[in-house]
Parts: structure tokens; sequence; C-alpha cells
């Protein structure tokens, strides 16, 4: 693995807009690997804030959302992250609770990794997700 993509909206952030738990350690952990980190998130520049409050934006060599492009979950955002990784979609993972984001992963070629936090589990499966974890440090877990 060359680089994991995070979903900003409820993947990384829970109720209230709190860190999930175990993040900024993964983050680290990822990091220090020499993972490429990137996120994208539908919503505006606010993304970009939660991500600098939250003390992790240092951490990401990308970020996308819609301050930037109209479309950063579409197919030609997260190849523009790809191209910005520069890393081939075989060789990155797409980490996110969305279902949707899940069938966008599939569809360009990226390794998909669905958070369910216990309630979207099957969801995620239907999605076609190559692992489904219950929290963010399983997702070090599942990484090839």
């Amino acid at each position: 693995m060359q680089a994991v993509i995070f979903d900003i909206d409820e993947t990384m952030f829970g109720a209230g807009n709190t860190l999930q738990e175990g993040l900024a350690d993964l983050l680290a952990l990822l990091h220090r690997l020499g993972l490429k980190l990137a996120a994208v998130s539908a919503d505006d520049h606010r993304s970009l804030v939660r991500l600098e409050e939250a003390g992790i934006k240092h951490y990401f060599s990308s970020i996308l959302c819609s301050a930037y492009t109209n479309e950063p979950k579409t197919p030609a955002g997260i190849k523009r992250l790809l191209t910005e990784l520069q890393a081939e979609p075989h060789h990155v993972a797409l980490v996110s609770q969305a279902h949707r984001d899940i069938h966008l992963g599939k569809e360009i070629g990226l390794k998909t990794i669905g958070v369910s936090s216990g309630s979207h589990t099957d969801k995620l499966r239907q999605a076609g997700a190559d692992h489904v974890v219950s929290d963010m440090p399983s997702v070090l877990d599942v990484l090839e």
C-alpha cells in the first residue's frame, strides 16, 4: 500500500464533531510508516477547519473538498487525489463509513475499507468493501 484516502465527514468525525477514537494515533502511525495520506469530503472549507482544529491536518499531503472542486466525491475527484499522491489505484485504500464511497472506490479500482462503527456492516459488505472493520484502529489490521 502506497497511500490511504480517508473520508472526512462521518468517518473521521463522530457525533458533535469529535474525532473518532484512535484516529489520531492511526494517522501518526501510517505517516511514520511512510504511507501518503489524503482526505476527501463533499463538504466545503469547513472540512479543512475541522482537520486543523483536531490537530491532524498536517498528516495529509492532499485534501479535496468542495472548496476546491464542485465534485470531490466523483471518479474525477478521486483521480485528482491519486495524481496528487502519485499513486496507482491498486496501491491505494479508501476508508469510509458510507456505502456510496465504497462503490466509488471499487469503481476506480481502490482497495476499500468500510468502518461500520457497528451499524452499517451489511450495507458496506453489499457495496463490495474489501474489508469491514468496527473502529479506526482496526484499519491498520487490514491494510495490505
